[in-house]
């Protein structure tokens, strides 16, 4: 099977695949409590340290969720905010973070304005530092979108937003993994992210960046017993001031240890190997008759998005599936402002990573030619 769908979820490898099998024979076998305590070296320092690695930053600035959307709203939901906030969004924002947003705007009142783009569909930055002002308290940036491949410039973004009062949000769920990511150069106060996409870990797993500033500024709005306790007088007390204090203490261990090992692996390997193979993939689509991709901005990476004249995505990724290449028909409502502004309803969704091959798009090539 040729995967074609990082976007939605990578493979995970032998090597993770192994980890997660061992760890769950040994809960069956010892008990999930004593498992636990037999890996903690793992969980509760390996994989907030690698974490850190892949991110440019330290463990203790590091919380772990089971997914990218529940730590983006968590870190959301954390700040103090006050009647008529400002938050400005991109065009690219995915849909869950939206809907949280629509709870902010219930509840208090908030503004949401969308950044314009350029005509080529790069972010407009002199727009942006034009808007800014002390009534904006967020900026929230798609790195790059589940619609398509453009990789959208945060440490820009992060350069105009410094000499300003507001946090920064900047949502990494495609590009984890994908790209090198420096939340120091990006200027980011909250970086979240999934395991399961392009770092190729098990799904239920996810992470966030937390910068001092905005645990400094941020309460949760839960702290369960892991990072709180009650004394006899009901009073309740905080027992850590890094970023663990937003996570939950029940969690899938299983998948915890496989995400340490598929980052462990992503370190492993330097980036921009699977950079060929994306230009081949993308050019060969660019040049086919019926085919009209969606490729906003100059620069892009891992998703190429496109439509067929003839057939609809999902019969195309049915069709190519059935061929043994997998693919995804997106939902252009998952980025709504952007995907549904340009008139579109669904589309193709390719994305590779850095185990995909030349051989591979030629395939999905004579595939497609067949049509």
């Amino acid at each position: 099977m040729i995967h074609f769908n990082t976007a939605g979820a990578g493979r995970i490898s032998a090597e993770t695949l192994h980890v997660m099998q061992v760890y769950l024979q040994e809960e069956h076998e010892l008990g999930a409590y004593e498992t636990e305590l037999s890996y903690a070296a793992t969980l509760d320092g390996e994989v907030y340290e690698n974490i850190a690695r892949l991110l440019g930053t330290t463990a203790r600035n590091i919380a772990l969720f089971d997914g990218a959307t529940k730590a983006w709203v968590t870190a959301l939901n954390a700040l103090p905010w006050s009647k008529g906030a400002r938050v400005v969004v991109t065009p690219y924002e995915y849909a869950g973070n939206l809907i949280a947003l629509s709870e902010l705007q219930r509840r208090y009142g908030v503004v949401v304005d969308v950044m314009p783009l350029l005509a080529n569909g790069d972010l407009d930055l002199q727009w942006l530092a034009q808007h800014m002002s002390a009534q904006v308290m967020l900026v929230s940036v798609v790195h790059v979108p589940s619609c398509c491949g453009i990789v959208n410039d945060v440490e820009a973004v992060g350069n105009i937003l410094r000499d300003y009062p507001c946090f920064y949000f900047v949502d990494a769920c495609q590009s984890a993994g994908m790209l090198p990511l420096d939340v120091q150069a990006i200027g980011a106060d909250v970086l979240t992210a999934a395991g399961r996409k392009f770092l190729c870990g098990p799904r239920g797993t996810g992470f966030a960046y937390l910068s001092e500033d905005f645990m400094a500024a941020a309460q949760p709005r839960f702290t369960d017993l892991s990072r709180a306790s009650v004394d006899v007088r009901g009073v309740v007390s905080l027992g850590a001031d890094d970023a663990r204090r937003f996570e939950y203490a029940e969690r899938n261990n299983a998948a915890v240890v496989g995400l340490n090992q598929a980052i462990k692996d992503r370190l492993s390997v330097a980036y921009n190997v699977e950079r060929g193979t994306y230009r081949f993939l993308y050019q060969q689509l660019a040049q086919t008759a019926h085919i009209s991709v969606i490729a906003p901005g100059t620069q892009q990476a891992g998703i190429i998005a496109f439509t067929h004249a003839n057939y609809s995505a999902t019969e195309l990724v049915d069709y190519m599936r059935a061929q043994g290449v997998n693919g995804w028909p997106g939902y252009a409502s998952h980025t709504p402002y952007y995907m549904l502004g340009q008139g579109h309803d669904r589309f193709v969704r390719l994305s590779i990573n850095n185990k995909n091959s030349l051989e591979d798009v030629q395939v999905f090539m004579g595939l497609l030619a067949k049509l």
